[in-house]
């Protein structure tokens, strides 16, 4: 490569990187609880995804983890089965409808997402296990952790008032994400999606309580 082919790529990987700041940001349920496993989209050039063309969910304690990943179409997924039992993973989704037939630890099957869209994924023998791939070429996704907080990089002096966020609970299509206003709350952004735990989960999580309390008061 001549030396003013690679003068003119530092510069512009200079200038990319001068002109790239983080934004945390902070995504709320409609009960006000911070809303884990969130999906925030921003339509902007892809930073979080770093071009990445294979992502890893793995198998362990018979839950997938991590529960939701993004990725841009065209990246292999692993599976990994970090468990000593097998597992039998399959999806149905429209986006990318595939079956890995009961396999142990000792393999690691991969699957190419190529379609834009929510796929949803199981267990045939273990029910609990769902997990979800948010596959985008138009958005910059990131996922919220377990404190609802994602951290976004955008241009360097972009104000960032809207995103969009999709959660499992809102259904699994893309089109069915929100769009949200976000304020500036102790130094960090907020925002608040107008969707909540549904019902089901709601009874299970208070006989939980109640049981905790019960073994509490013993």
């Amino acid at each position: 490569m001549k030396l003013w082919s690679i003068a003119v790529l530092l510069l512009v990987l200079g200038i990319q990187n001068a002109t790239a700041e983080t934004v945390t940001v902070k995504i709320l349920a409609a009960n006000g609880e911070p809303l884990a496993n969130a999906a925030v989209l921003i339509d902007s050039p892809k930073t979080s995804l770093k071009g990445e063309k294979e992502a890893i969910v793995d198998q362990v304690d018979k839950q997938f983890t991590p529960t939701v990943s993004a990725i841009e179409p065209g990246t292999d997924v692993v599976f990994p089965n970090s468990d000593n039992i097998r597992h039998h993973v399959y999806s149905f989704s429209d986006a990318k409808s595939f079956e890995l037939k009961l396999y142990s630890d000792k393999e690691r099957p991969s699957v190419n997402f190529d379609k834009e869209g929510i796929v949803t994924m199981g267990c045939n023998i273990h029910d609990q296990m769902i997990a979800y791939v948010v596959v985008s070429d138009k958005y910059d996704v990131t996922v919220t952790n377990e404190q609802g907080v994602a951290e976004l990089t955008i241009p360097e002096g972009e104000t960032l008032k809207d995103v969009t966020v999709w959660h499992y609970w809102m259904g699994d299509k893309l089109s069915q994400a929100q769009k949200i206003t976000l304020a500036r709350t102790s130094g960090r952004l907020t925002g608040q999606v107008q969707v909540s735990p549904p019902q089901k989960e709601k009874k299970e999580l208070s006989r939980l309580e109640q049981r905790f309390n019960r073994k509490g008061n013993q």
